[in-house]
């Protein structure tokens, strides 16, 4: 997750609609969190539609992956990782001068 909130607000910053306007750097961070929403929802879908509800008894050799608490776990981490980054990202590159960039 942190990765990718990191890395998907340059595009959207220098190549969106608004990149010549004074907001292209939080238009650009918007866009990066509303793809990182919907990038949560498709795990959230998978999550529902792959993993039954837990039993009881679980199997020993089971991947921790592989159970709907720990996919629940996964997406969250993501969510908030790639939130977190996209954000620092915001921060870091609003502090250089927009004549750099």
């Amino acid at each position: 997750g942190l990765a990718h909130g990191y890395f998907l607000i340059g595009p959207f910053t220098k190549l969106g609609p608004l990149r010549n306007s004074d907001i292209a750097l939080f238009a650009g961070f918007l866009s990066t969190i509303g793809l990182i929403l919907i990038l949560t929802l498709g795990l959230t879908i998978y999550g529902v539609a792959a993993f039954k509800p837990e039993k009881e008894s679980s199997e020993a050799g089971e991947n921790d992956l592989q159970t709907r608490k720990a996919w629940d776990q996964f997406k969250g981490g993501f969510f908030v990782g790639a939130c977190g980054s996209a954000g620092f990202a915001l921060i870091c590159l609003s502090s250089i001068p927009q004549s750099i960039l």
